[in-house]
């Protein structure tokens, strides 16, 4: 094992271009629960509303803005793990190192690295009309409302407003996947942090980066179904991790 973190802490402090992808494991240390440990419920309280359900009733689209509201709270006093920080340095030293997420939660965000950070499912922070694409803050959108109001687009008058957010049975914006792909084709490392790697199609791009050539690595608490395709498997919690390569 001692080899191993060795190994990864070279890749890290390298030239090559490296990929990570992340998953609810990278911020599970920072307090927020993942959808397979939810000890406390948080999950339960606020199941995840299905995007047909938003579309076609009002009690479901107060409750998948309810969902999101609880989110908000629940990350409000969270801070970044040492291990986000530290993807954070590694994209900040390369133009061409890329973070994949499937995480909403923002604590992968830097403002030096905005534009090298792939938020696949979307993020909290942002809502949009779905029939005018016109943009709001949440939080400042969800302040406006009146008590039953429904979330009706202020521009256009018509289209929903949705927090920006992939729901179950929608569609990931096509920009996004492109410029994952493309990370993933062009990368010597593929880093996977805290992904259980059962979510289609996220889990393809580390099949992408294999096909390409990378090298891939996979850090994560649990085995994965693709642990087969990795060069260097490491089961454990990601800030016990990094203590090991610091």
């Amino acid at each position: 094992m001692d080899t191993y973190f060795k190994a990864l802490k070279q890749i890290l402090e390298g030239k090559d271009d490296i990929t990570f992808f992340s998953g609810a494991g990278l911020s599970t240390s920072a307090g927020l629960p993942d959808f397979r440990s939810d000890e406390n419920g948080f999950w339960k309280s606020n199941s995840p509303v299905h995007f047909s359900d938003f579309l076609s009733s009002k009690a479901f689209r107060q409750k998948s803005w309810q969902n999101n509201i609880a989110i908000h709270k629940k990350i409000k006093n969270t801070k970044p793990t040492k291990m986000h920080n530290l993807v954070n340095k590694v994209l900040k030293r390369r133009s061409n190192n890329f973070h994949i997420t499937q995480n909403i939660d923002g604590l992968h965000r830097s403002k030096d690295n905005e534009n090298n950070i792939i938020e696949l499912h979307g993020s909290i922070f942002k809502a949009q009309c779905l029939e005018c694409n016109a943009e709001y803050e949440t939080l400042d959108y969800f302040k406006k409302l009146n008590t039953g109001e429904d979330f009706i687009c202020s521009s256009c008058q018509k289209g929903f407003i949705k927090v920006s957010t992939i729901s179950f049975g929608q569609a990931l914006a096509p920009e996004s996947l492109e410029k994952a792909e493309n990370a993933s084709m062009t990368c010597k490392f593929f880093i996977v942090l805290g992904s259980s790697l059962k979510v289609s199609p996220a889990n393809n791009f580390l099949r992408i980066a294999k096909n390409n050539g990378a090298k891939i690595i996979i850090l994560n608490k649990d085995l994965t179904p693709m642990d087969d395709y990795a060069d260097i498997v490491i089961n454990d919690c990601l800030e016990n991790i990094y203590e090991e390569i610091k």
